[in-house]
């Protein structure tokens, strides 16, 4: 099954954080790590409730492989279809630049699999996305760059194999490993 994603649209100009946030919010879109979704609604009511919100319409709502539950309660969800509800709301509208904390948090092997293909086609359509991961197999398969951040600030910045190459004779150290323990 092949995810199914509105075509990109891009940003009519460009926006500033400073001087227009409100317009900054209403391009991007936004995945918590926590799902904020409503137990009562469906799936498909999910996805209405907030296309609508945005002006969007019913047909370029993306379903995230979801056709079998979408007429169910989200409150019945296993926690990896609450991850791809939460994902699909925030790709509504084909945001230029969408932020993902944890997107594959509790989900199965082939979910997270599934999910990583819908990412890739984001990216692949020109949007920009902005993930938080705890799994480097996870940021191997989705991002070109990496930032690190320890306590709150980032402490690395670079391509996947850049940070592997500098964080590599701290890996391997002995007294490194003892020392964090």
């Amino acid at each position: 099954m092949s995810p199914t994603l509105p075509s990109a649209q891009p940003c009519p100009r460009p926006r500033s954080v400073l001087t227009d946030l409100q317009s900054v919010h209403q391009h991007m879109g936004y995945c918590p790590q926590f799902d904020a979704i409503t137990d009562l609604l469906t799936a498909r009511e999910h996805l209405e409730f907030y296309s609508r919100l945005r002006g969007i319409p019913e047909e370029e709502t993306p379903r995230l492989g979801l056709g079998p539950h979408a007429d169910r309660p989200a409150g019945k969800y296993s926690g990896g279809n609450k991850r791809k509800l939460s994902t699909a709301i925030a790709l509504l509208g084909s945001p230029p630049v969408v932020f993902l904390d944890e997107p594959t948090t509790g989900m199965d092997p082939r979910a997270r699999r599934f999910l990583w293909d819908c990412i890739l086609s984001v990216i692949r359509e020109g949007r920009s996305v902005v993930l938080t991961s705890h799994s480097m197999e996870e940021c191997e398969a989705l991002c070109t760059r990496m930032a690190i951040m320890v306590n709150g600030r980032f402490r690395c910045l670079g391509s996947v194999q850049h940070l592997k190459n500098r964080l590599t004779p701290f890996l391997e150290d002995d007294s490194y490993q003892e020392s964090a323990v």
